[in-house]
């Protein structure tokens, strides 16, 4: 049995805060909601961190409203301050764990060098791979630019993470459902994407004025990306169908109720 990592404590001002390298927090040991973001509430200088402290409240604060109650902190980067977990969780030997900074080895520098000389990520959808364009709002297929998916024809998912839609692969089309079939559409799928976050986090930056660095920094630029393909069968499609099913006989029952005589004749 592998014994637990024993965690990491940064102490500042005389309180312990452990370093969480999964949600990116330094979280208070004796608090355990209390959390500072290394995203969020420190400033990145590449080499170490800076972070306005509130010595009273034992939290980060954005600005120095009261110079003696709010001190100025050093902390070191992450690969510094853990550099253990830092090589398990993102496969690299300590050694070349130390010689980074948290932006390098959180972010992939050379997927990010090539998005910013204008190379558009891609998605395979089905086996097929399509450019991902967030400008035109638009999935075209890499091989012959044609045909082309709008992504407003994709729906949110409930949580805003992700994108579906009914699919056929050999059509290369997003299709509208009959919402009163009564049987499976032959070569349908259902694909499940990312958002625009996670299909392309610089062009979403770039689209809502949003911190390019901090936004890849919570959601790295993703390799090989791929759509979740459902099939039909695991989908809500079956318990419609059913319904559909169920209605149409309700509605020939009733229509053989209303065409059958009330008194048959005497003879």
């Amino acid at each position: 049995m592998s014994k637990l990592k024993t965690p990491v404590i940064f102490e500042i001002e005389g309180t312990g805060f452990e370093v969480d390298i999964d949600k990116q927090v330094l979280r208070q040991t004796n608090d355990q909601s209390n959390e500072i973001s290394f995203i969020s509430d420190m400033q990145d200088h590449g080499a170490f961190y800076k972070l306005l402290y509130d010595l009273d409240e034992q939290r980060a604060v954005h600005d120095l409203f009261d110079e003696n109650r709010v001190k100025v902190i050093t902390v070191p980067q992450m690969t510094g301050l853990d550099p253990e977990g830092m090589s398990a969780k993102y496969g690299l030997p300590p050694e070349l764990v130390m010689g980074k900074s948290d932006f390098e080895l959180i972010v992939d520098q050379t997927a990010v060098e090539q998005r910013l000389n204008g190379v558009l990520p891609r998605i395979d959808l089905a086996g097929e791979a399509f450019i991902i364009d967030l400008h035109l709002h638009e999935l075209r297929h890499a091989a012959n630019f044609h045909p082309v998916i709008s992504l407003k024809s994709f729906d949110l998912t409930s949580d805003g993470w992700h994108y579906e839609a009914f699919y056929h692969p050999v059509l290369r089309q997003v299709v509208e459902l009959d919402p009163k079939l009564l049987e499976f559409p032959e070569g349908v799928i259902k694909l499940k994407i990312p958002n625009e976050i996670g299909l392309d986090p610089v062009a979403t930056a770039r689209q809502y004025g949003m911190d390019e660095r901090e936004l890849l920094r919570r959601h790295p630029i993703q390799k090989d990306l791929k759509a979740e393909i459902m099939p039909l069968s695991e989908t809500n499609i079956p318990a419609l169908i059913r319904r559909n099913k169920e209605a149409l006989q309700e509605a020939h029952r009733e229509n053989a109720r209303r065409i059958k005589p009330r008194n048959r004749p005497k003879f």
